[in-house]
């Protein structure tokens, strides 16, 4: 129940918006969020009274590293619901700070900067291996088109594996995904 979006990508300062939705909580319950760079630091931190099943949170990451296909930076959300002062619940969100934007003047851009997409389509299957995920299986598959050149790939027909999406973060590589 934890969705990160950063309505406002910039290196000076960046917003950091997170809508968290929770199965059950307690009179009095405070969600805790804090965005840590990529050494543990924490960068932004809110508290957040719990009112009901949905929390919203805006931080602001100062001197933001933005994630391109370069450069990409991950942060990481960790959100911790406390009852009493104690941490009774916590989940990890891994994220990038970017922006993109698609217009008929400038085509594509990621973070305010024009740029081409280049890539291919990709379907649900790891060749040999099968329609099975698995972590490292999807990892080279978007190492080998990084270094075949692609920044960009499409996803149709079927919906990509999770370990691919988070491949796809970690190395740089956009995502269309059209299945829904």
């Amino acid at each position: 129940g934890v969705f990160v979006t950063t309505p406002r990508a910039a290196q000076d300062a960046s917003m950091v918006d997170v809508a968290t939705q929770l199965s059950g909580f307690s009179a009095g319950a405070v969600l805790r969020a804090a965005v840590l760079d990529a050494s543990g630091a924490a960068v932004a931190q809110a508290e957040t009274p719990v009112l009901g099943a949905s929390v919203r949170q805006s931080l602001t990451v100062n001197n933001a590293r933005l994630w391109s296909v370069d450069d990409p930076y991950l942060y990481t959300l960790v959100s911790e619901l406390l009852v009493s002062g104690e941490v009774v619940d916590s989940e990890r969100t891994t994220f990038g700070i970017r922006s993109f934007s698609i217009d008929a003047q400038d085509g594509f851009r990621l973070n305010g900067v024009p740029m081409k997409l280049k890539g291919g389509c990709v379907h649900h299957d790891n060749g040999l291996l099968g329609a099975a995920s698995y972590d490292r299986a999807e990892e080279r598959k978007i190492e080998l088109m990084k270094a075949s050149g692609y920044n960009a790939i499409r996803c149709a027909h079927n919906p990509p594996a999770p370990a691919m999406l988070d491949a796809c973060d970690r190395l740089g590589m956009l995502v269309i995904d059209e299945t829904f």
